[in-house]
Formats: C-alpha cells, sequence, structure tokens
C-alpha cells in the first residue's frame, strides 16, 4: 500500500458473483447439463445444484445493495432477480470504484453460492471448481487490490484432486486456498495427510468459510423462509466445529506450516470454545488420542486467524485472543456487510480501543498474512 492510501483498510473477507450460466457455457460439453445454473421462474430465481432441492434466491449476494447503499430496510415486497447484482459484484473496474468509496484499498475475495462442495460426483465437482478458479483468476487476478480464494474440490475418496488443484490455483496466483467448513469426512481423519503435507509445500493460507460444505446452508432454504433464517444463523455459530476437528485431530501439530483462516463467522466464539476445549484437556489429557502436548488455545492462537464483521461481542473478548490473528472484513457486496457504512461500523465496535489496534484489526494483520505491507 503506498503512502497516500495509508488511511484505507483492507477487508479479509468480501465476495465475488459469478455470471448466472458460467458453468453452463464453460464446463466440458459432456458435464453442462448437469452443470450449477440459475433458473428464472415467476415467482424468484432459484439456484440449482446437482443433489440439492433448488435454493430460491433472495437477493442476499448482492442486488439489495441499493437499499443498503441507501440506508433503507430492504423491501419485503420487492423480487429480487440474480441480474440485478451491483455490478462490482463481478466487475473488477467497478469493484474498486465501490470498494473506494468504503476506505478499502485491497481485499481477499471468496465466491459467493457455496453450495458446489455438496455435488457428490467428484469428477463434477472437480471440473466445476476448476471453472470458478479459472473464471476469477482471468477477471480478477491482473489487479494487486485482489487476492483471490481457489475452490478445492476436497474428498477423501480422491484426495488427489483437490491437491493438484491447489497446485494449479497457487500457480494461477490466488493469494489462499480454500476447503470446505463440512468435508466429506472429519477433518481428524488421519488419512487427510497428503492434503496436509501438500498445503504446507505449497505455503498458501488455508481458508475455511462459513456455509461451504457437504451440510450446506442452503440446504432446505427453498421450503420455508424461518429455515433459511435459521440456516444462516447456525452457519455462523457453527464455525468452531471446523477448528475443533483440526485440533482435536492434531493437524496443526502434525503439520506445523499450515496456517488456517476462519472465514465470516466473527471472533465472538472463540473465547468461550478454547476455554471449553482447555477445560477437557486438563481433564483428559493423559487418554486423548492423538495425543496433545499443549493446550488447544494455544494451539489456535499460533495456527489460526478469523475475519469479523460488525462483532461488538468479539472485540470485547480480544484480551483473550490472540489480537495479532483477527481480521475484519467488509463482506461486500453482501447484504449482511458493513458496506458501504463501514467506518461507522468500525467507530461503533472498536471506538474504545487504542488506534494502533484498530489498524492492526482493519488492516495490518491482513497485510502481514497475505503479504501485502509495503
Amino acid at each position: 500500500m503506498s503512502d497516500a492510501r495509508a488511511d484505507f483498510m483492507i477487508s479479509a473477507d468480501s465476495h465475488s458473483v459469478i455470471p448466472a450460466d458460467l458453468f453452463e457455457t464453460r464446463l466440458d460439453r459432456k458435464l453442462r447439463a448437469r452443470a450449477p445454473r440459475v433458473e428464472s421462474r415467476a415467482d424468484a430465481d432459484y439456484l440449482v445444484v446437482e443433489g440439492l432441492p433448488p435454493g430460491r434466491y433472495d437477493g442476499a449476494l448482492g442486488s439489495m445493495a441499493e437499499t443498503k447503499l441507501a440506508g433503507e430496510a430492504i423491501r419485503p415486497e420487492r423480487l429480487y432477480r440474480y441480474l440485478e447484482q451491483r455490478p462490482g459484484a463481478g466487475d473488477p473496474v467497478a469493484r474498486i470504484a465501490d470498494q473506494d468509496l468504503d476506505h478499502v484499498c485491497a481485499e481477499v475475495v471468496y465466491p459467493s453460492w457455496l453450495t458446489r462442495w455438496c455435488i457428490a460426483d467428484l469428477e463434477l465437482r472437480a471440473a466445476v471448481m476448476r471453472t470458478y478458479n479459472d473464471w476469477f483468476a482471468e477477471t480478477f487476478l491482473a489487479s494487486s487490490r485482489f487476492l483471490g480464494a481457489a475452490e478445492l474440490p476436497v474428498s477423501l475418496a480422491d484426495l488427489s484432486l483437490a491437491i493438484r488443484e491447489a497446485e494449479r490455483s497457487a500457480a494461477l496466483g490466488f493469494g489462499t486456498l480454500m476447503i470446505p467448513h463440512h468435508a466429506d469426512d472429519p477433518y481428524g481423519d488421519p488419512a487427510y495427510a497428503p492434503l496436509w503435507r501438500a498445503l504446507e509445500d505449497i505455503g498458501l493460507p488455508v481458508a475455511i468459510h462459513v456455509g461451504s460444505g457437504v451440510r450446506s446452508m442452503h440446504q432446505g432454504h427453498s421450503t420455508h423462509a424461518s429455515n433459511w433464517n435459521a440456516a444462516a444463523t447456525l452457519s455462523k455459530v457453527g464455525l468452531n466445529s471446523a477448528a475443533v476437528e483440526l485440533i482435536w485431530g492434531a493437524v496443526p501439530l502434525r503439520h506445523p506450516k499450515l496456517r488456517f483462516v476462519m472465514v465470516e463467522g466473527g471472533i465472538g466464539w472463540i473465547a468461550f470454545t478454547l476455554n471449553y476445549m482447555d477445560h477437557w484437556w486438563k481433564d483428559h489429557k493423559l487418554r486423548i488420542e492423538p495425543r496433545l502436548d499443549e493446550l488447544p488455545s494455544e494451539i489456535f492462537s499460533r495456527h489460526f486467524w478469523a475475519t469479523f464483521e460488525d462483532d461488538r461481542p468479539g472485540i470485547l473478548t480480544l484480551p483473550l485472543l490472540n489480537a495479532d490473528h483477527m481480521m475484519w472484513g467488509n463482506d461486500y457486496p453482501h447484504t449482511e456487510g458493513t458496506w458501504p457504512r463501514s467506518r461507522e461500523q468500525i467507530d461503533r465496535d472498536m471506538g474504545d480501543l487504542p488506534e494502533a489496534l484498530r489498524w492492526k484489526l482493519v488492516r495490518d494483520n491482513a497485510a502481514s498474512l497475505y503479504g501485502l505491507g509495503g
């Protein structure tokens, strides 16, 4: 970052929105009939992914941004269509202009529509993820403003697919590699060792985003509105499950170069989860398998980072956390994020913090992890 942009922030969590026909037009022809797609129906647009009921698109991916920009509540009578995305959701030039409005000078960009890990057929899952990664690399990675999160088709049935895609994505210039919140098998399974070794060798941060995986928050979305509300909430508070599996499975101890980033689940859960894990470890450490030679909280503090948006409860727990590993994000262009009034929200959440600590949270920690300093 140049001195001229010294008052700008880094968003450690934002999202791209893909063209509605991306997979139908770019997958191998033999797979296109099964491609994830957007179906426009009279009552709404639906996200269709093989193996899941169609998920009603409610505009949360970006088409409601205009009401939020105006400071208005989202209108329930309004039918939001997929193609009404704010242009910056998929256009890097428009996106830079939008992020400038929010005083954001760089961002880690994750996919939207994270149900692709729910595709059971590994050939199709891997092809879909390669297609997304190629599109993002072609569209965004020419600009130093964007760090991409590449999707990896993780499955113990064939880890080579995820390993090859990790190596390929690193060569394309992605800044982080993304594994699902919920995988086909728990992350503590020793059979994942070849994947962990490969990710160690590549050296990029490994991201775990809420709502991604074989138990997607979009499941049940189409049956009743309250299911979507409940699933969205549970995806946030349940992000700790992946960290818990990794720590009790001794994955960071066996693979000490790994750095995990827990994305968009806030940070308020961390202190409670680690306190309980430490309590359990003290009582049961002599019989825990695999053996942990140190407190779970110490492992988390060294090997895990986490992102948050507006999380005042989490900010209040900072004295219990490694504050050097906590990173703010504006979640652009999602309606639950803080764009375009992030500074006002940061003032409300962090106004009582020392200025140096605030800058760590909103810029310096992300710059250090992703090599964006300078």
